[in-house]
């Protein structure tokens, strides 16, 4: 979920990535703001399904947003991209009327308030009422067919553009019904184990910046309370995967490729699990999601933004063209997970690069009061009290050698390369097996 506006910025990246971008997006006399983005997806699994909506940001910093720095603390990209459509009403009617409600249970992200399946030879309708007492709704969609995934598995494979590395198939042999549009989604989780980790940590307290004539802070090692060295982080897929089946007699696919990792992807670093969806998906849904891969893609995209750019299934109830833009699709589903090792692959070579730079550094202990009057001129990195009460650092040893070309006491490294859990939590999955 969530991805439609992150397409639209994906198309805005490859454009241009440092300077301030306007999207310009004009339709029909409606403000960007104005446009309201839905994103949605029953399925026929039991469970509670989400319904997202937002409204388009048209001022994006990408110098910010896309450009990492290892001692500013990091910003979620996701939530600075997106304006979530708060306090709207959200409803889904099926075609016997009955109706299932949505709770928001964060900002912009609504939830059904009980679990429901979709059912077949049932139409579903969203209706959409927003704060601002605009309504929506969908054109009612239904279940089109259903395909079971039959296998899944990874091999060594090389990309259309000659990159190496693993490729992710699967084998669906088994249709029923109108399963000629298939689009597939992925969740995949993988272990980090940070490479300067140590056993203990910095601890700062009673820290006062700003306190004459210097700052007052207590600063000590202390051995680590929690697991901080090996972690887990799962990412939703954020690229369109489609296929459609070359007929509709019952035949399936053989060994679709739904996901490429270079093998120089710090995911496969040491154990990876992929989860794949195939969703049946209605014609109207597969030209939709095709219209969007395209869009991001684009070459010219601000050619691309204009009125009519994407249609959806989602319209104004007062008629007012281009007011929504997106998709509410209801589909079967068919999952399938699979686990490997980057040792499975490629035994004893080097493991793929850590993300970010670990290099070993050190700074003054303290600084200048922050409410000194006087002037003062200092060529030396943030001290390491502000960079610990920044949370960007991780303690890696004495500076018994002084190095660094303003050596302090200690040795640092950015805090992701000695703490796993800025990058990924450490609580073991659910369905985690190790090998």
């Amino acid at each position: 979920m969530r991805r439609i506006v992150l397409y639209i910025v994906l198309g805005i990246l490859f454009y241009n990535c440092v300077d301030e971008v306007d999207l310009a997006i004009t339709t029909s006399g409606n403000d960007p703001e104005d446009i309201l983005i839905v994103e949605g997806t029953l399925t026929n699994e039991l469970k509670k399904h989400t319904i997202t909506l937002s409204t388009i940001d048209t001022i994006l910093d990408l110098q910010i947003d896309s450009v990492y720095t290892p001692f500013t603390p990091p910003r979620d990209i996701e939530r600075d991209l997106v304006n979530y459509e708060e306090n709207a009403q959200v409803v889904v009617v099926d075609g016997n009327g009955v109706e299932y409600g949505f709770d928001e249970v964060d900002p912009g992200i609504y939830e059904s308030s009980i679990a429901f399946a979709a059912q077949l030879a049932t139409t579903y309708q969203l209706l959409i009422t927003t704060s601002n007492g605009r309504s929506f709704s969908s054109e009612p969609m239904q279940i089109q067919g259903v395909a079971e995934i039959d296998g899944i598995h990874a091999a060594k494979t090389t990309s259309d553009t000659g990159a190496e590395g693993i490729g992710i198939f699967i084998t669906n042999n088994s249709v029923d019904g109108n399963s000629q549009n298939l689009r597939f989604t992925y969740s995949e989780t993988y272990k980090i184990i940070a490479p300067l980790w140590r056993p203990q940590e910095f601890r700062l307290t009673n820290y006062d910046p700003c306190a004459l004539p210097v700052p007052t802070y207590d600063l000590e090692i202390v051995d680590r309370t929690e697991e901080q060295r090996v972690c887990y982080a799962t990412e939703e897929s954020n690229t369109i995967v489609q296929t459609q089946l070359s007929n509709l007699n019952g035949s399936g696919l053989e060994d679709f490729m739904v996901r490429f990792l270079g093998r120089s992807n710090f995911a496969i670093s040491h154990r990876y699990s992929i989860e794949v969806a195939q969703l049946v998906s209605s014609p109207e849904a597969f030209g939709f999601y095709e219209q969007l891969d395209n869009f991001s893609q684009s070459d010219n995209v601000f050619s691309q933004v204009q009125p009519g750019f994407l249609e959806g299934n989602i319209t104004a109830d007062n008629g007012r063209e281009g007011a929504a833009i997106g998709f509410f699709d209801v589909a079967s589903v068919s999952k399938t997970r699979l686990f490997f090792n980057y040792s499975d692959f490629y035994p004893d070579e080097p493991l793929p690069p850590f993300p970010f730079d670990c290099g070993v550094h050190s700074s003054p202990e303290s600084h200048v009061s922050y409410c000194f009057m006087g002037e003062f001129v200092n060529d030396c990195p943030q001290s390491i009290i502000e960079r610990i009460d920044l949370g960007v650092i991780s303690y890696v040893d004495v500076n018994s050698l002084n190095l660094g070309t303003c050596p302090g006491p200690y040795l640092y490294v950015a805090s992701a390369c000695g703490d796993c859990t800025r990058i990924g939590t450490n609580v073991v999955p659910e369905f985690w097996i190790e090998e």
